[in-house]
């Protein structure tokens, strides 16, 4: 009996030392990530809108406030948890209503009555504001912990994304240089959100305004200045960089909302997969490795990321079947 099952073992070792040298490799088990049981991804958002009211900017602010039913609608349709602020850029001159919410109530919700209408409104806020565009300044003060505590209190929350979207036709005057006044924002704003539990920031900075003054970009034949720290500010923080140039801003704001959706949605697996097992599916429907309507895996930070009408509501149930690349 004991030879027997010495020769047992001998036998098991045997082929085990053959498959090694026939170089035979061993299927790795299926890894699952079912987000839909185990993570509700943050839906949470909290959107500064930084408007422009200095000369030549009212027909800029007819175009952004025409694109306020369809952002509200898909924001909904996704079930995101947002509130919505706006703020002039002026700080000073004759009419400096920079640096506190614009409207009443101070802030906008999913819940608030006549949203469509009341956030328009928010975002038509004239051209009597000073022409020293103090956007950043103004943006600073409203997200102040004094402010914040007082007047603007609940539009503020710890565990949200903050987005702030700044419109303007010209740069910004905070600071005295625009390398100095990005360098001092990004240190605001970092100060002022914690960063997520992987590192990554918990603010994102976009701007629609003038990118370059290489073409003619006086869409309503006015001043404008290339908008220099707003784009510093985007650069850094993963942020969009829109062309205020166009009667239409619906391509500038639907850019906007993607990289919202992006940020609140991308999901980094527990493990690096096997690129080519890796298959998803949305409340129990296959999703297809699509980047307009569908998945798409970023090896470089090891998540899903999803696009167009793939995009998950944040109720869904989202699940991501792989391979581990490696046994460890």
């Amino acid at each position: 009996m004991k030879k027997d099952f010495q020769l047992l073992v001998v036998a098991a070792a045997s082929s085990l030392l053959m498959a090694c040298a026939q170089n035979v490799s061993f299927d790795l088990p299926e890894t699952q990530d079912n987000f839909g049981q185990s993570i509700t991804y943050n839906n949470k958002v909290d959107i500064l809108w930084i408007v422009d009211n200095s000369t030549s900017m009212l027909k800029h602010q007819q175009r952004l406030s025409e694109q306020v039913p369809d952002l509200v609608s898909k924001l909904n349709t996704l079930k995101m948890d947002y509130h919505m602020a706006v703020v002039t850029t002026s700080m000073g001159g004759t009419s400096p209503d920079g640096g506190k919410f614009i409207g009443s109530p101070k802030y906008v919700t999913s819940k608030t009555p006549d949203l469509v209408n009341s956030l328009k409104n928010r975002m038509i806020v004239g051209e009597a504001g000073s022409n020293l565009e103090r956007g950043l300044e103004s943006m600073e003060n409203a997200l102040s912990a004094n402010y914040l505590a007082n007047e603007g209190k609940g539009f503020f929350r710890n565990d949200a994304l903050l987005v702030v979207i700044a419109l303007s036709d010209e740069d910004d005057f905070s600071k005295s240089s625009s390398s100095a006044g990005i360098t001092y924002y990004t240190n605001l704003l970092d100060g002022i959100k914690e960063p997520w539990v992987d590192g990554s920031r918990s603010w994102v900075f976009n701007f629609i305004g003038v990118l370059s003054l290489t073409s003619q970009c006086k869409t309503f034949n006015d001043f404008a200045s290339a908008g220099l720290s707003y784009m510093g500010l985007a650069d850094t923080s993963g942020g969009v960089k829109e062309s205020i140039c166009s009667t239409n801003l619906s391509s500038a704001v639907g850019n906007i909302r993607s990289r919202i959706y992006q940020i609140l949605t991308d999901f980094k697996l527990s493990k690096v997969p096997l690129e080519e097992s890796i298959t998803v599916s949305i409340n129990g429907v296959s999703i297809p490795r699509d980047t307009t309507n569908g998945w798409d895996y970023l090896a470089a930070s090891n998540v899903i990321r999803f696009y167009g009408t793939a995009v998950p509501a944040a109720d869904a149930s989202i699940k991501v079947d792989f391979k581990p690349k490696d046994a460890n």
